[in-house]
């Protein structure tokens, strides 16, 4: 090889094949295959992506950051080059680094959308990718197998002042700067609080169910030979004891009664609709995104859909829960909660966008009468509308009343109001606001007080959003002051104005702006409240698609769907999604209800466990069919084991009424 003669040829590369996972550092020989005819002398030249190389080696880092969205394989280029300088197409190589086990992202398919969830702060659109050349298009189909989507990709923004009035805040838009969010459970020890990459690594993945799924596993795991499911098997109940996790994290059914998962005895997991998408991820991480400081909040997530088998709204949405935990020693005061969704109905250049204060719902629609010019992945003539939902925010900061319903306020669109219970009010939507994909003064946020700014309806330039044109004075805004962009007459008390009249026309939509339709992209926001240190706030939304119907345009069947879907959710605001088996999750945030019944499935006997000071509290156990089976008082023990050997397997419904009310709970025989 070290012969320095003249060469007609140039060295050959052969491709190379590595695995590895996110975070290493891996060295690769990769010349030790290649060739040259000539037996001359040769050595890497260059590489197509930065890392560290030498004539025969590559140091590659397999950075999280830039490749935690890299499903399967990076890669990469280099080049060699002989002693006499000779090279050619022959001399470029290819290295294919498999990621293992980065499962970050499955489907929800089982009605009629197919949507992309991913453990990160982006969902439907992976972001950027390094290192591979390719792209992932974003996937929220509808209807699903159509090849034709309506989101480009939606994120959750959270910001507020800590006791010094530092501003944190967590945030991402498309990962063009870098990352807010990273996956898995933070540690806590007193009042400190830390997370390594080897802990972002084991939580890259998601964990995808049906009810199908957990009905067959509660009805056949004693069965000889069953094999589990991985994600049953799997499921992250707990937290790593020896990190300083939260001892519980993905609900479960206790079934033996014993506070620990063990699906293998019979627990099994807790999910929401007909088919479930679970993953958490935190904020705990330098801000590369917004450039923000960490709030310290860890976010617990299920994505899911229900497939009724009929023509149903709830057929055409999927469902967020989040549960938002403040993992941090610090009262944030002026908190907000943001839903950045970019619609893409279709061909992204030709939408408008609007809201309904009164559902809490904004939406995109196409803004001329046909959807693209016959291209791939658009819809035509039969455009459909978007509408993102805000179904339920976090609390109100308590006042010790029940905030009465049916006023000019946050009983508008939120829920819990005039209910009877004091201080279990919880936001819609109470502000919407849409900016341009630019730099200008209503354009895409820079830093994190812009972010924050967007939070409270205040433009780049600091000046707040008022009524009319686009939102700003320089752009037809004739005022006053508004949370709302674009609401046409869906606010007629003018809560969004403090209950003043416009300045000039009231009905504000895209065309009484003088809009053209093009690329849109807008901001949900709940709140101000004050997020206490230890405390959790739940955000519930939906993602309702239509097209038209009968005699009504895709917005206004879009908008009958939503008002079936909030008709829906209202019936049981903090239990929505569970009620194929209507067990309720038994978690710290849950210890006011003080009936718990074990084990669920039953073989023999049920245990009843109360608080045994709950006075005048019954039992009452009935069939599907509403038959009374067995009813008793309970005693003041605080646990009573009831048999019920005798009764035929199948579905019962236990119902406990006390002074507290009534608390009925599905249960199955064996």
């Amino acid at each position: 090889m070290n012969r320095l003669i003249w060469s007609q040829h140039a060295p050959i590369a052969n491709d190379d094949y590595r695995s590895s996972v996110l975070g290493n550092t891996i060295t690769m020989n990769v010349v030790k295959n290649d060739t040259h005819p000539d037996g001359l002398y040769f050595k890497i030249s260059g590489i197509s992506v930065p890392a560290l190389y030498n004539d025969s080696t590559i140091t590659f880092s397999i950075d999280y950051d830039k490749y935690c969205n890299v499903a399967d394989t990076i890669k990469f280029s280099y080049f060699l080059q002989d002693i006499n300088g000779n090279t050619g197409e022959e001399s470029f190589g290819t290295v294919y680094i498999m990621i293992e086990n980065n499962k970050f992202y499955n489907f929800l398919d089982y009605n009629n959308i197919r949507a992309r969830v991913q453990a990160s702060g982006l969902q439907f659109f992976s972001g950027p990718i390094s290192g591979n050349g390719n792209t992932n298009d974003k996937v929220f189909e509808f209807p699903k197998g159509s090849g034709k989507n309506t989101i480009y990709n939606s994120t959750l923004w959270v910001g507020g002042f800590d006791e010094s009035n530092n501003l944190k805040l967590a945030a991402e838009l498309y990962r063009q700067v870098g990352l807010d969010y990273w996956t898995g459970p933070l540690s806590t020890t007193g009042d400190s609080m830390f997370v390594d990459t080897s802990t972002a690594v084991k939580w890259q993945k998601v964990w995808k169910l049906t009810t199908d799924e957990i009905v067959f596993h509660i009805l056949h795991y004693r069965d000889s030979g069953y094999q589990i499911k991985n994600d049953i098997g799997t499921w992250p109940a707990h937290g790593d004891q020896n990190k300083h996790q939260a001892g519980y994290l993905a609900p479960f059914v206790d079934v033996d009664g014993d506070s620990i998962y063990n699906p293998m005895q019979g627990d099994y997991p807790i999910i929401r609709g007909d088919q479930c998408i679970f993953y958490i991820i935190n904020d705990l991480r330098p801000h590369l995104e917004t450039g923000g400081e960490a709030l310290g909040i860890e976010i617990h997530c299920m994505a899911y859909e229900y497939n009724i088998g009929i023509s149903n709204p709830l057929d055409n949405t999927i469902f967020y829960s989040f549960k938002i935990f403040n993992r941090s020693a610090h009262t944030y005061r002026d908190t907000y909660i943001g839903l950045f969704t970019d619609i893409d109905i279709g061909n992204s250049n030709d939408d408008f966008v609007g809201c309904d204060v009164s559902r809490g719902v904004y939406y995109g629609y196409n803004g001329d009468s046909i959807d693209g010019n016959g291209e791939a992945g658009t819809y035509g003539i039969n455009t459909p509308a978007q509408g993102i939902v805000i179904l339920g925010g976090p609390k109100q900061d308590a006042n010790g009343l029940d905030d009465p319903a049916s006023q000019c306020d946050e009983s508008i669109n939120g829920v819990g109001f005039g209910d009877g219970i004091a201080d279990n009010e919880r936001y819609g939507m109470k502000k919407f606001l849409w900016f341009n994909n630019s730099l200008g003064i209503q354009g895409d946020p820079t830093n994190d007080l812009d972010y924050y700014n967007y939070l409270k309806s205040i433009w780049k330039d600091g000046t707040a959003m008022e009524y009319g044109g686009n939102g700003h004075v320089l752009s037809g805004a004739y005022g006053p002051f508004a949370n709302f962009m674009f609401p046409g007459l869906s606010d007629p008390c003018f809560w969004g104005t403090g209950g003043v009249e416009p300045f000039g026309p009231v009905n504000w939509t895209e065309l009484s702006a003088g809009n053209s339709p093009g690329d849109r992209r807008g901001l949900s926001v709940m709140g101000p409240f004050t997020f206490e240190p230890g405390s959790m706030e739940r955000v519930d939304i939906a993602y309702v698609a239509a097209f038209r119907e009968n005699e009504k345009t895709a917005v206004g069947t879009m908008l009958s769907y939503v008002d079936s879907v909030r008709a829906e959710y209202i019936k049981d605001p903090t239990y929505f999604g569970y009620q194929w088996l209507d067990v309720k999750e038994q978690f710290p945030e849950d210890e006011a209800n003080p009936f718990k019944i074990f084990p669920n499935p039953i073989s023999g006997s049920m245990t009843i466990t109360y608080n045994p000071g709950t006075r005048k509290a019954r039992y009452i156990l009935s069939d599907v069919m509403g038959r009374v089976m067995i009813s008793d008082w309970l005693d003041q023990s605080g646990s009573q084991t009831v048999d019920i050997s005798n009764l035929k397997s199948g579905l019962y419904i236990v119902t406990i009424n006390s002074d507290l009310g009534s608390n009925s709970v599905k249960v199955i025989k064996q």
